[in-house]
């Protein structure tokens, strides 16, 4: 082996790369918030908590707030339901989801863009409890342009995660 030859002869080998003239790493340092922040404070506008279940409101425009925090309050309600009844059939695999959309003038999510756990118990336990019931959600209707009103939706279940929304610990609840 040359290299083993190259190192253990004293020899220094020196590359350089164009584009790389810094030590220090391109991606930013990143720091896990936790402790008792306030879902504010964590980046979110309300979050729900339940004992199988969190769903966290990460963005809303164009509704009225009281509006979003009933929508998130029963979407949390139906995503502990279901993630317990799918605990008892020892189907639930803990994860995550994000869900984002438009709502159209008649108050219905429209466009759904969705980031879900990869993998088949991650990707159905969302579709079943989190992604169907979104859909079934009906905002009040408005006659403005779509485009001027969404919501984005962050939710986790399985163990643990009644405490844990997606990108916090502990951020805060106003529900029980």
């Amino acid at each position: 082996m040359r290299w083993g030859a190259l190192a253990a002869g004293g020899a220094a080998l020196t590359l350089h790369l164009p584009g790389c003239a810094s030590e220090r790493d391109i991606v930013p340092e990143s720091h896990d918030v936790q402790g008792s922040a306030t879902a504010q404070a964590a980046g979110y506008e309300y979050v729900a908590r339940r004992p199988l279940g969190v769903v966290a409101v990460a963005e809303s425009r164009g509704l009225p707030a009281a509006v979003v925090k009933g929508v998130v309050d029963r979407l949390a309600d139906s995503l502990d339901l279901c993630a317990t009844h799918l605990a008892g059939q020892g189907r639930l695999v803990p994860s995550a989801a994000r869900v984002a959309a438009h709502v159209d003038r008649d108050g219905a999510p429209v466009g759904l863009a969705l980031t879900l756990t990869p993998g088949a118990g991650p990707t159905a336990n969302a579709l079943l409890c989190l992604v169907s019931p979104f859909k079934l959600v009906r905002f009040p209707p408005a006659d403005v342009d779509p485009a001027t009103r969404g919501l984005a939706l962050e939710a986790s279940w399985g163990a643990g995660s009644g405490a844990t929304p997606l990108a916090s610990r502990d951020a805060g609840s106003t529900a029980p």
